[in-house]
């Protein structure tokens, strides 16, 4: 009897283990990676999640295995549970994290991880009790496979570095002797794609400094691989006295967060070298070419007649040393109180209160849903105000309010989903939510009494403002009437040029260099509109390749492009073919009518016009697009999107940096669609393209 119960016992168990569930459809890993676009070079949270069986599950054994190639990244951290499973859940979650970073763009599969686990395979029936069957088993993950973005056109100076920097830049001192040593130090912190950063910009000196050895770098490395320190320093000896400006230090940089190029910069530092012992320690130069330069700089003498004003008489005079004062501690008075309501940090958040309110009473009574759309926008643009959060498209998670977090959770739906659509209840919760916040706090005048508003500086800097302000109108009047003056002769080089200096004259650079630009395409042999555009182009920062943008007549070959326009150019060749043509056929003539001379005339006249065919082909391929008629510029960077939808600027496959050129193939609305040189085409909204050869939009 007993026997036969060991038997029973021991098939049992066979039974159980033959019975137990494979190990693939208990456990499972794959690799997660935020859910926005990932640029080459970034830095991102990458995540392995093992989804486990709860009541399987025994624990981990060993380390995780795994080859990172094709990404760079740091060690994995300790494993945790997502979430801690509730009382009876089948399944769990098991993440290790650590970041990543990808060096080239493209599809990157990513290798399986393999983890040793525990797990239960079975269950043995022992009549009292039941005993769990466990064994180690190597589970491996599923592959992963990432789509990395490759960076934008880079602008001029940037060396590679993706991420989040800042510089800064120190002396020891700011007051030494001639002869005596100063430590210049430079430093670049941050977190970013240091593995691929090989060292820092080169700096420039004046040459009264003699360089002490070559410069020194020191890296520190920070809490992990993508934080880093990288410092370089210099040891200058100052040979002569006087005011030195230690140039500022500015370093081009990809932020991913905000998917474009920008410009960190350390300000300059001013330094003093007083006399040494010993005087200067190198004599001055008798004729330096900074001299001759400020000679050559002086301005020209003046035409006509001049006529002086006489002085004001006794009384004018003591009532205008009078009357100064007391103008001018009112104005500083009024500026101050203007200058404190300027830089109140509620003020922002109160104009966005107000809106906010108004546009949920007007979403309230509005039922189109074109319309109601655009006024949601509103809602998300002045919610991230209101709330100071710093962000353009903050995600909901930004919210400290959960209530918040759900009513943008909700709108986000309503606008971006195929078939979003806004619950009925949203509007009164949004208003709710709004009047429970509350309003900022209101402005108070006495804050114009604190020490930064009543700065004389500041006051002097109104009274600028004042009198720089009817100068500003004036341009804004004479830019105005010259953008008229494009509109309706746009092969008016002549306006164009002097849209694109009114233009600059404002400090909007970048528009001023596409007008200056084209100013220069429709007549580059005159020196003046050449010298505005290579002015106006290194202000604006358009530093692309020349098939890119619009070529920069540098060397000999620009130069020799540049004798004629690209639609000159055009009309040149036509011509010359229609020479060569008719060489040709006066050739072929004479073979059928037998006539030496006119053979060989007709010849020589087809190589010549076939030389003029060869050089002009040449000057248009180093236009390139350009001579098209329907050529733009891209005055301004943004993205290129796939289709006439303002989706957001970071999903765009393609960003184009200002002064990149293109040719309009297709309208629609107020989009058009551009075909770069490359053949890579997008849509972008009219207003950011200027026409070479027709009015602007």
């Amino acid at each position: 009897m007993v026997n036969l119960r060991r038997t029973a016992t021991a098939f049992a168990a066979v039974v159980a283990l033959w019975g137990a569930p494979a190990m693939g459809q208990s456990v499972t890993g794959a690799f997660e990676a935020p859910d926005k676009p990932l640029w080459a070079g970034e830095v991102f949270d990458l995540t392995l999640a093992w989804t486990v069986d709860w009541a399987t599950f025994g624990n981990l054994e060993g380390e995780l295995e795994w080859a990172s190639e094709p990404l760079v990244a740091e060690p994995w951290g300790e494993p945790a549970l997502r979430n801690p499973p509730a009382p009876g859940a089948a399944r769990a979650v098991i993440e290790f994290k650590t970041r990543a970073m990808a060096l080239q763009p493209g599809l990157t599969p990513l290798s399986p991880a393999s983890q040793v686990m525990r797990l239960q395979t079975g269950v043995v029936d022992m009549e009292e009790y039941q005993r769990a069957i466990t064994e180690t088993r190597t589970i491996e993950s599923d592959t992963g496979l990432f789509n990395i973005r490759p960076l934008p056109p880079a602008p001029e100076g940037f060396t590679g570095a993706v991420g989040q920097f800042t510089v800064t830049s120190e002396v020891e001192a700011e007051e030494i002797r001639v002869g005596e040593s100063l430590t210049w130090r430079v430093t670049l912190s941050g977190t970013g794609n240091w593995p691929a950063i090989r060292g820092l910009p080169p700096r420039q000196v004046s040459r009264d400094f003699e360089v002490v050895g070559a410069p020194e770098l020191d890296e520190a490395e920070g809490s992990g691989l993508f934080e880093r320190t990288l410092s370089e320093t210099v040891v200058l000896v100052p040979q002569r006295a006087g005011r030195y400006v230690l140039s500022d230090f500015e370093m081009v940089v990809f932020n991913p967060q905000a998917g474009r190029f920008e410009r960190v910069r350390a300000d300059a530092i001013t330094l003093d070298v007083l006399p040494g012992p010993n005087g200067d320690l190198v004599p001055p130069d008798a004729a330096s070419p900074d001299a001759a330069e400020d000679e050559a700089r002086l301005p020209p003498m003046l035409k006509g007649q001049g006529s002086a004003v006489g002085p004001p008489a006794g009384r004018l005079w003591f009532a205008a040393l009078l009357a100064l004062p007391l103008m001018l501690a009112a104005l500083w008075g009024l500026l101050a109180l203007w200058r404190a309501h300027q830089t109140d940090p509620d003020r922002i958040p109160r104009a966005a209160h107000r809106r906010l309110a108004a546009t949920l009473a007007r979403l309230a009574r509005s039922a189109e849903t074109a319309e109601r759309r655009r006024l949601v926008r509103a809602w998300q643009a002045d919610a991230a105000l209101r709330w100071r959060l710093g962000l353009a498209a903050p995600a909901p998670d930004a919210f400290p309010d959960p209530e918040w977090r759900a009513l943008w959770a909700q709108a986000d739906q309503f606008l971006y989903a195929r078939a979003g659509v806004l619950a009925d209840d949203w509007t009164p919760r949004a208003q709710a939510a709004l009047a429970d916040l509350g309003p900022p706090p209101p402005f108070k005048p006495a804050t114009a009494l604190r020490r930064g508003n009543l700065l004389p500086a500041a006051a002097m800097a109104g009274l600028a403002l004042m009198v720089m302000s009817g100068q500003a109108l004036a341009q804004d009047m004479t830019a105005q009437a010259l953008r008229q003056s494009v509109a309706e002769a746009p092969l008016d080089w002549r306006a164009r040029h002097n849209l694109a200096i009114a233009l600059a004259a404002q400090d909007q650079w970048e528009e001023a260099a596409g007008h200056a630009a084209i100013a220069w395409l429709h007549n580059p042999a005159d020196p003046q509109t050449r010298q505005l555009w290579m002015t106006t182009s290194a202000k604006a920062g358009y530093s692309l390749e020349p098939r890119a943008s619009v070529p920069r007549p540098r060397d000999w070959r620009g130069r020799a492009i540049a004798i004629a326009s690209p639609a000159a150019w055009r009309w040149l060749l036509i011509g010359f073919a229609w020479v060569a043509a008719a060489g040709l056929g006066a050739a072929l003539y004479a073979r059928y009518r037998p006539r030496r001379h006119l053979a060989q005339a007709g010849l020589a006249l087809a190589g010549l016009a076939l030389v003029g065919v060869v050089i002009c082909a040449t000057a248009l391929s180093g236009y390139g697009v350009l001579a098209s008629d329907r050529a733009v510029l891209v005055w301004g960077a943004g993205p290129l999107r796939p289709l006439p939808v303002d989706t957001p600027a970071e999903e765009a496959e393609i960003q184009l940096a200002g002064g990149a050129v293109g040719r309009v193939d297709k309208a629609y609305l107020g989009w058009r669609r551009v075909r770069l040189a490359d053949g890579r085409s997008g849509w972008t909204r009219a207003e950011r393209l200027l026409p070479v050869w027709d009015s602007p939009n």
